[in-house]
């Protein structure tokens, strides 16, 4: 959908509050070094975002597979482990407010089931591409300017990605290809 920006009617406002996404891919030095990574990533909350791009870094050579993942499954007993009781039992639950059906004779309205899918589909159409690399320095000075050296960024072996809300900084997807050579 294309917007006339320069309409009077035109709100800058509402475009800002528009969510904007990112997608972060980890692709690990070594072939066989997604599993260490994943248990880098998950020994500590703060990777992902210690890990985010601080700055741009111009890319000679981009290669993403094309993949399709798709996800699905019942959620209840996930839904139960992070506190969220009251719904699914039938002598707790009280659905009956949110529904027309008269419950007298079949018993009370009660959640038996939530089901969850996500896909990701990722292709050529509207990617775009930048790297960044952070420093381990501290601190540093330097009175010669370099400009950045291109990186290759080529996953041709298995990585792990993210798509991340920038605002809040919250995940929305996560996953891994194991294979980028299948489609």
């Amino acid at each position: 959908m294309d917007v006339d920006r320069s309409s009077p009617d035109f709100d800058w406002m509402q475009l800002k509050s528009i969510p904007k996404f990112s997608m972060c891919i980890f692709l690990p030095d070594t072939r066989d070094g997604l599993q260490s990574l994943i248990e880098k990533m998950t020994s500590s909350p703060k990777f992902l975002h210690n890990h985010l791009p601080l700055m741009f870094v111009p890319v000679n050579e981009f290669r993403l597979p094309r993949f399709k993942l798709t996800f699905g499954g019942g959620i209840v007993e996930d839904l139960k482990s992070l506190g969220l009781i009251l719904p699914f039992h039938p002598l707790t639950a009280s659905m009956s407010e949110i529904t027309e059906v008269d419950t007298t004779d079949d018993g009370p309205i009660y959640v038996s089931e939530v089901i969850h899918k996500a896909v990701i589909d990722v292709n050529e159409e509207g990617c775009e591409a930048a790297a960044a690399t952070e420093s381990d320095d501290d601190m540093g000075f330097s009175l010669d300017y370099e400009p950045p050296k291109q990186v290759d960024f080529v996953a041709d072996h298995p990585f792990a990605f993210f798509i991340i809300e920038e605002t809040s900084g919250s995940v929305v997807f996560a996953g891994h290809v194991l294979d980028p050579s299948r489609e």
